[in-house]
């Protein structure tokens, strides 16, 4: 029997009533490591919190951002109390955050809660497991308010939904001695074409718009542009973990690969990398 349960939920319901702008509540911590390892590739995490869920985010050089949206459903309890129009941002150490999440360590699942206070005060995590408890305090720091690569600065002109297998598969096989992947999707042959130039020379994948692994191909012209490897490579986590993916490039080049992932006994989560084109 846990005995710190009932400790555990008067001290939250205490802090509740001085008024935070979030308490929330979950019954396994792991599923939110889970989903934040696919994109831990930064030395910082941008967290945003608002009504509808908690969004996090990395970003490198203003070339590559993937970030994760953890939707209110996902909590078994979720209490806002901020401004819907403005909602609070901040920075904490991405490190940092994944090892408090993961503290136990072991494969029994773990309590998770969360509670945050507003402008300046700490991400407080609570963390119990087995009738162990423990708290974590994450410094929080203030966001630097920069232009957030979007797909919808221009028309996406090119769509694919697949199964995630099939790219896991190939991005597994890529010529790591590559600096640049290239995407070239069109209407006609090779229709969606994934191709690398390294020490092994040129390798090309092509995967037909009539294959067993596509679900949707659409494409109103042909698109060719070079992405950098080093930024797309961390994605593999999220592909390893995910069913479909769906592949977006707008008419500046800017790609979008939205990753499915799907917990059992929990809504579906969504992880999203945005990287812009070589110039």
């Amino acid at each position: 029997k846990n005995l710190l349960a009932p400790l555990l939920s008067g001290l939250w319901a205490m802090s509740e009533s001085q008024g935070v702008v979030l308490s929330a509540r979950m019954r396994d911590a792991k599923l939110i490591a889970n989903c934040l390892r696919t994109i831990n590739f930064s030395k910082e995490a941008s967290v945003l919190i608002s009504e509808t869920g908690i969004k996090i985010s990395a970003e490198e050089a203003h070339t590559v951002l993937a970030r994760s949206f953890l939707q209110m459903e996902l909590f078994d309890e979720y209490v806002f109390h901020g401004e819907a129009g403005d909602p609070p941002q901040f920075r904490v150490d991405f490190s940092t955050l994944l090892d408090c999440l993961s503290i136990f360590g072991g494969q029994n699942t773990t309590a998770l809660r969360i509670r945050y206070e507003g402008y300046g005060s700490p991400l407080v995590l609570l963390l119990e497991e087995g009738g162990v408890l423990t708290d974590c305090s994450l410094k929080t720091m203030e966001t630097t308010r920069s232009e957030e690569i979007n797909i919808r600065t221009a028309e996406v002109s090119s769509n694919i939904i697949m199964k995630s297998a099939w790219l896991a598969e190939v991005f597994a096989d890529l010529d790591a001695t590559s600096e640049l992947l290239r995407v070239h999707v069109s209407p006609d042959h090779p229709y969606f074409r994934l191709g690398t130039e390294g020490r092994a020379g040129i390798t090309q994948v092509d995967c037909p718009k009539d294959s067993d692994v596509v679900e949707t191909f659409k494409c109103k012209k042909t698109v060719v542009n070079d992405y950098r490897l080093k930024y797309l490579k961390p994605s593999e986590k999220a592909l390893a973990l995910s069913s479909k993916v769906s592949i977006r490039i707008n008419d500046w080049g800017t790609l979008s690969i939205q990753y499915l992932i799907e917990q059992e006994g929990y809504p579906n989560v969504f992880v999203e990398y945005l990287c812009l084109p070589e110039a």
